[in-house]
């Protein structure tokens, strides 16, 4: 199956054909309307002559026609693309903006969060003039470099240091952990 450049050359090509098939027969015609003795032997190649130029006039019309219709589609085709990008980047964009706000979270609270949550929306809005996240680069790439300009651990330190903290299973966990405090249900019925 021909491909839409290889159609649009070949449309190019039988146009062409026509064009000059259309031109030679105006031509002749025109130079025998000329050499005709009478009016009456004239006619018929006056009339070929104007069906010709007539011709002449569509083919090229046509051939213009062709051409708009292609910059009009490599320009939606443009447009998609772009528009393409420009989602792919919010999206990358929100991505970042999720995993570093979980970060803030994680290390701060109050006016101090608050404080590298305005930072972190500026330096989102920059990234996003500059075009930062319409790249290739991993999302955790955008992570680290946004965590490091706040001054907030990454998703990754946050996780290596949740791994080292005692757990619950642990035998020194279970040393330090509080006992439960679980109420005897015959204390409530007495107590009501």
């Amino acid at each position: 199956m021909a491909t839409p450049s290889e159609k649009h050359e070949r449309q190019d090509r039988i146009l062409a054909e026509i064009l000059e098939l259309a031109l030679d027969l105006a031509r002749s015609s025109q130079a025998r309307a000329l050499a005709a003795e009478d009016a009456a032997e004239a006619a018929p190649h006056g009339l070929t002559f104007q069906r010709a130029a007539r011709s002449v006039r569509q083919t090229l019309a046509l051939e213009a026609k062709f051409e708009r219709d292609r910059k009009t589609a490599e320009r939606a085709d443009h447009d998609v693309a772009e528009r393409a990008k420009a989602s792919r980047a919010e999206r990358r964009k929100a991505q970042v903006k999720l995993a570093v706000e979980r970060c803030v979270w994680s290390e701060a609270d109050g006016d101090e969060a608050e404080k590298l949550l305005d930072g972190l929306d500026d330096i989102l809005e920059s990234d996003t003039l500059a075009g930062t996240f319409a790249g290739d680069d991993a999302i955790e790439v955008h992570v680290a470099r946004v965590c490091a300009e706040l001054g907030v651990d990454t998703p990754e330190t946050l996780a290596a240091r949740r791994v080292e903290a005692p757990s619950a299973s642990s035998p020194m966990a279970a040393d330090t952990a509080p006992e439960p405090q679980v109420q005897d249900p015959q204390v409530w019925r007495s107590s009501g």
